[in-house]
Order: structure tokens, then C-alpha cells, then sequence
């Protein structure tokens, strides 16, 4: 997508979410609302959702930082197919979402691969990263592995098969089934990846 696709989608969600009560909404969503706006967290950071022109801003945001468009795009959509539904600990691929199996090779690439990359060869270095980024430690899944809340009612799963000289490390994420329903599949796909680089350079900093 190009900026203006960005805005565009930023445009319309938050011309929706404008017609809805955010009392109701916050409820659904799973957010505080002080009367002015939504908070929540989102990526192991706070955002602020104002509700009377849904512009979206971190809770901490430093004046000349700007909120990055592809974030502020999925804060709103989560915000638009907030159900109510909690966290269901059932867990599937990407590829097993409705409509995911189109687009799970392109999800390889640009999620589990970089995954793969980064944590497949150094042990422990998910368990550092996950914990530093606010994430679960979830024993007996892969050589590591850690679940993530990513919105207040949306849980995401990495997990590292890690690599020697007889194996090839390998990897995957995986979603709360509650994630398909909130989200398209491109959003998903936004989402899981979006994740994946916050843990990368997460991992950047332990160094």
C-alpha cells in the first residue's frame, strides 16, 4: 500500500467509528474511556483513540514523533471489528484463518522467516526479547516460545525450533483464534509481521 492508501484507510475507518458509541465501544474493544478517549495497549505501548475525530497517538508521545500510519490503520480496524470476544487459548496458523491459505506464503516470507533469521540459531535470545517486550514465556511449545498480547483481546504466539549443524532452525507464529475474527487477513498479516520486527529489534537492543 502507498501513504495515501494509509490515509485513505485511516480516513474511512475513522469516519465509521464516528457513528458509534465509544462507551459501548471501549467495552467491546476491551479499552478505557475517560470521556475523551479510548486508551489501550497496543504492542506492549499505550495509545490514546480520541473520541470525537478517532485520531490516533501514543500515551507517551514525545511532541515531534509521529504515530506510524500502518499502526494507527490496525488500531482502528481492531477498534471497528471489536466483538467482545476474549482471547480463546485456541491457537492456528495463518494459513488455517478463513482466507489465510491465499496469502500464507507471502506470510512466511515477510513474518517467520525474519523470525527464523533473528532467534532460529541463538538460544535464548526469544526468551530475552519476548520477556523485554512484555510478552508470555510459554513452556513446552518449540525450543521457545512466547505469547503476546497485542491488543487488549488479541493474543499472537512466536515460537523458534532452534537450528544446529544437523537441523535447520525453523519457526512459526500463531493466533488466537479471536484474531480472525476481529481482523481481515490482511490485517492479520500486518499485525503478525508487525510483531515479528518489534521483536527484532528488541533483540537489537540486548545486544
Amino acid at each position: 500500500m502507498r501513504t495515501d492508501d494509509y490515509k485513505n484507510a485511516i480516513k474511512l475507518a475513522a469516519q465509521d467509528l464516528c457513528g458509534r458509541n465509544p462507551q459501548q465501544l471501549s467495552e467491546l474493544a476491551g479499552a478505557d474511556f475517560d470521556g475523551q478517549a479510548l486508551s489501550f495497549l497496543f504492542l506492549n505501548r499505550q495509545v490514546k483513540v480520541s473520541a470525537d475525530s478517532f485520531t490516533v497517538s501514543w500515551a507517551d508521545q514525545a511532541e515531534n514523533e509521529e504515530f506510524p500510519l500502518t499502526d494507527a490503520v490496525l488500531v482502528l480496524h481492531y477498534l471497528q471489528g471489536a466483538n467482545g470476544l476474549k482471547p480463546t487459548g485456541t491457537l492456528e496458523a495463518y494459513r488455517q484463518i478463513p482466507g489465510g491459505e491465499f496469502y500464507a506464503a507471502a506470510f512466511r516470507k515477510r513474518a517467520e522467516l525474519p523470525l527464523i533469521g533473528t532467534f532460529g540459531r541463538k538460544a535464548g535470545l526469544l526468551t530475552k526479547a519476548a520477556q523485554a517486550f512484555g510478552g508470555l514465556i510459554k513452556e513446552g511449545l518449540g525450543d521457545e516460545a512466547a505469547i503476546f498480547r497485542v491488543f487488549p483481546n488479541m493474543d499472537i504466539l512466536t515460537m523458534i525450533h532452534l537450528g544446529d549443524e544437523e537441523f535447520e532452525a525453523d519457526g512459526q507464529v500463531l493466533f488466537d483464534k479471536s484474531v480472525g475474527l476481529g481482523l481481515s487477513i490482511e490485517d492479520v498479516s500486518w499485525l503478525g509481521s508487525t510483531l515479528v520486527y518489534r521483536l527484532m529489534g528488541a533483540a537489537k537492543k540486548l545486544a
